[in-house]
């Protein structure tokens, strides 16, 4: 899979959290995961922007997540950088419609190849793989630190406003950053079961990553 979809692919699933409110690293995993215990669905808006190690604006793009759980996502980003990812939990699309392609792989509960899967799976494994602190102020920013070199990203940050996340950033072993708004945020709303199965639009190419 390449970059982009890798960042989407991570951005995507940080969304559709179990997790949690920490203090400190002792106690972060307990408490991240009731942060979001009672959030079982998410429909947001966001506004991702791609940062150079300079910080010169690279990308920016907008769309629509919608999310559930276990492992149910539909990432849509807007023309004129129209791309989708839709996970039904067992299975994940990446459709790039300027390529005409599609790329199936199955989908991944592997912690130590995806980090994000533990916000949207079991968190047991939480304190192995990163080092949670945060910061209270107006809003709450947790810091999420890899423990190992295997990690897409060096280090992430969530944001919430209560139980409400606001957004996030991402810092790659480049040094790009990407930072992503949500807004118009509805937690627990209903969401149709055909937003997360995708079938491939006629004369596309399929590709399958296992």
């Amino acid at each position: 899979m390449n970059r982009v979809w890798q960042s989407l692919f991570l951005l995507f699933m940080l969304l559709i959290s179990t997790a949690l409110f920490a203090e400190g690293a002792a106690d972060a995993a307990q408490k991240l995961r009731a942060q979001l215990i009672d959030l079982n669905t998410l429909d947001t808006a966001f506004i991702q922007t791609v940062y150079a190690t300079e910080g010169d604006l690279l990308q920016q793009t907008s769309g629509q997540l919608q999310a559930a759980r276990p492992g149910q996502v539909r990432w849509e980003t807007a023309p004129p950088m129209e791309q989708l990812i839709v996970s039904d939990g067992t299975t994940l699309w990446l459709f790039d419609p300027d390529l005409e392609q599609v790329t199936v792989r199955s989908f991944s509960n592997d912690l130590s190849r995806t980090p994000a899967v533990l916000f949207i799976g079991d968190l047991a494994a939480l304190e192995q793989t990163y080092q949670v602190s945060v910061e209270h102020g107006q809003l709450s920013v947790f810091t999420l630190i890899p423990l190992t070199d295997d990690n897409l990203y060096e280090k992430l940050t969530l944001s919430f406003a209560g139980k409400k996340p606001t957004g996030m950033k991402l810092w790659d072993g480049l040094g790009q950053r990407t930072e992503i708004e949500f807004s118009n945020t509805e937690l627990n709303c209903q969401l149709s079961p055909e937003l997360f199965t995708f079938i491939p639009p006629e004369g596309v190419d399929i590709l399958r990553d296992d």
